[in-house]
């Protein structure tokens, strides 16, 4: 098979296993790394996604994530330019599904430099190639590519390939052109590190493959360590120390916060259930990559239960884990001494230690418990060796090698079929979640995102048993309480989501959201003045709370503290133009206050940021009628009618108008279909009855 045909089938595995997340929507982390994130869309100042994190939050800030990821957002930005300045979730998943072929297409050269130089160089493009084929079809790589989150680490393991390839060219130069290589190869990793942060372990892989292609057998293990290599190597670790510092001064040197839910283990006090509680995370991991059956879009709140006693039956499977690992160590190892040269199964098994390296738990602490994502790159690594392992077994049975290239189809076939059906999933949220309790049905996250999705769709009852159920499977979930409490309270139970939200607020007690939502409680039990502490308690907590400054500045309308009502809803529109409640309710006021100059000056601030915004228009109309200015506000009358033709109030005092106007017809007209739209107006049945009988009969 020649290389263009490897190439074209490749292509064709990666769109066939892909083209049905093409028709997915933007779900789970996608709304809020995406959909509410501002610095995606292309009104934010471009100097924002460089000061913001990941999720479009000031980086200097405690409650950031301080994952920095620019590139990656800009990438988003360019799906909305080309979007004309909508989020298009077809052309974001588009974007996705072409990146991960690139990626798929570069693990063909990157194989074939790793297996240049080694006892398999006669198979190279046949290892290489199919190594590439199985790392296509593999499912695990369904949540960086079917979740447009995942972009990171597909922009990132592209760059990280790049790297490996232009280093190659870099070894090879001679001259002037050697400078150009090296600054690239440099530039390329920095770019990799802003499109996902764990790319910096490309660094650690330069450095292995140099050894790697060094050491021959005519070549003693002391004599690669030259001044030539060793300045080559110190400047490579310089680099990325330099790479590394920046990065962490953008963050002011602190890293997240993170809680006992997001990784359990980490926050364990017990060495002993630390060690035996990563070590099983590790078998999962590998699990996932020998047989990925077994795949959920989040492992936390108990999907991974602790290790916590010797006699956990999980304790046997670590054993025998770690005595399969070490053999194999011990293995490869001993054959590559006794060979006094380095083989490609020190590449692959590099390929998936130092890219899996920054998520083990063991340089820093991770915010999750297993990440399918940080799969992606080391599953490289594990393709080129089971390839390797087939073909080595191929030349041991040479009668029935056939078995073995039988036996690399049917897993092809399998893991295909196996990641399209995973995709499925990924389509819509309802599936997602629902998919996640065969594999966590004990993870409350699951019973949460379940809940959301059903009280998005009215549906109650479901909502309030799954929130019941995340709080049943971990009883400090503060989310859940939160969420559970604004159900309680629309159904006017006020004390018993009262007592959700304090505990709520013991739990985290920087909560800002739950002090709002305490707020707007108490506000319902007319504890006013509690509420406008708890109020100004979540904007304590969260400077730029464009929900809590409106909720406060009806609770001063209640108290009839209009200017303090009006600087509330002020600041709620300055943090988001578009609240056009509070835009709406500014406007109101101001026209009961009589001051209509501030009304119309203010209306067209609004429309600006609002233009589809119908209540807008129709407080606007109506302030300007009773300016007498009529052409005007029927502009804007029927504006609002057009953009809410089902508003009979719309209707009807648009009939006001006219009726003042002095165009009866009209104003009969508007009156009719007011009531035709809501025959419960009987201030509009009047007005037409009024109108009928003062009309001058025609003889």
């Amino acid at each position: 098979m020649d290389n263009s045909t490897k190439y074209i089938t490749i292509s064709v595995a990666a769109f066939v296993c892909y083209c049905n997340t093409l028709w997915g929507t933007f779900v789970f982390d996608d709304s809020e790394a995406i959909v509410k994130n501002k610095d995606v869309m292309l009104h934010t100042p471009l100097r924002d996604v460089f000061r913001n994190d990941f999720w479009g939050t000031d980086i200097t800030l405690n409650s950031s994530h301080k994952s920095y990821r620019p590139l990656t957002i800009l990438s988003y930005r360019l799906n909305v330019l080309y979007s004309n300045n909508k989020l298009d979730a077809f052309q974001f998943h588009a974007t996705n599904v072409i990146l991960y072929g690139v990626l798929c297409l570069l693990t063909v050269p990157v194989f074939e430099l790793f297996l240049k130089k080694s006892k398999y160089a006669t198979n190279v493009h046949d290892i290489a190639y199919y190594s590439a084929l199985l790392f296509t079809v593999h499912p695990v790589h369904t949540e960086p590519v079917a979740g447009l989150v995942g972009r990171a680490d597909i922009l990132s393991s592209v760059l990280f390939f790049l790297v490996l390839l232009i280093y190659q060219k870099y070894r090879n130069a001679t001259g002037e052109i050697v400078l150009f290589w090296y600054m690239m190869f440099i530039l390329m990793t920095g770019c990799a590190v802003l499109c996902k942060e764990t790319a910096i372990s490309v660094l650690g892989m330069l450095i292995i493959y140099d050894i790697y292609r060094e050491k021959r057998r005519s070549t003693l293990w002391w004599d690669l360590l030259t001044f030539w290599n060793f300045a080559k190597y110190t400047t490579i670790i310089s680099c990325g120390l330099v790479i590394m510092y920046y990065r962490f001064k953008i963050m002011n040197f602190e890293g997240p916060i993170f809680t006992t839910n997001d990784n359990p283990a980490a926050f364990s006090d017990n060495f002993a259930t630390r060690l035996f509680t990563f070590s099983y995370l590790y078998l999962l991991n590998f699990l996932l990559l020998l047989w990925p059956q077994w795949l959920c879009f989040d492992w936390s709140m108990g999907c991974v239960p602790l290790i916590e006693s010797f006699c956990d039956i999980r304790v046997i499977f670590l054993i025998g884990f770690w005595i399969i690992v070490t053999y194999a160590a011990y293995t490869i190892v001993k054959q590559n001494l006794e060979n006094c040269v380095l083989d490609a199964r020190i590449m692959g098994v590099s390929l998936i230690l130092l890219p899996f390296l920054p998520a083990s738990n063991i340089v820093f602490t991770v915010g999750f418990v297993i990440a399918e994502r940080t799969l992606l790159l080391p599953s490289a690594g594990f393709c080129l060796l089971v390839v390797i392992g087939l073909r080595k077994l191929e030349r041991k049975y040479y009668d029935n090698r056939k078995i073995f290239l039988v036996f690399l189809y049917v897993l092809l076939l399998i893991f295909a079929l196996r990641t399209i059906q995973r995709n499925s999933e990924w389509l819509t949220e309802e599936k997602l979640f629902t998919s996640a309790l065969n594999v966590c049905p004990q993870n409350a996250k699951v019973h949460y995102n379940i809940a959301k999705i059903a009280a998005d769709k009215g549906n109650k009852d479901v909502a309030l048993e799954e929130y019941k159920k995340a709080l049943e499977l971990n009883t400090n979930y503060e989310q859940a309480m939160n969420n559970l409490a604004n159900l309680l309270r629309e159904d006017r139970k006020f004390q018993e989501a009262e007592v959700l939200l304090r505990k709520a607020l013991e739990v985290r007690p920087n909560f800002a959201a739950a002090w709002m939502n305490l707020g707007i409680v108490l506000t319902n039990l007319n504890r006013t003045e509690e509420a406008e502490n708890c109020y100004k308690t979540a904007i304590k907590y969260r400077s730029k709370y464009p929900d809590c400054y409106y909720n406060l500045g009806n609770l001063y309308l209640d108290l009839k503290q209009h200017e303090d009502a009006l600087k509330a809803w002020e600041m709620s529109v300055f943090y988001r133009p578009t609240h056009t409640a509070a835009w709406s309710n500014a406007l109101v006021l101001l026209d009961n206050m009589k001051r209509y100059e501030d009304v119309l000056r203010l209306g067209h601030k609004a429309l600006q940021h609002n233009p589809t915004s119908s209540a807008l228009h129709f407080t606007m109309a109506n302030t300007l009628g009773k300016l007498q200015e009529f052409e005007k506000a029927e502009k804007h009358f029927l504006e609002a009618i057009k953009l809410n033709s089902n508003s009979g109030l719309y209707c009807s005092n648009l009939g006001v108008l006219y009726h003042r106007w002095g165009k009866i017809d009209k104003a009969k007209d508007m009156y009719k279909k007011a009531l035709e739209i809501d025959p419960t107006l009987k201030t509009t049945e009047m007005n037409l009855k009024r109108l009928t009988n003062t009309q001058p009969q025609r003889s």
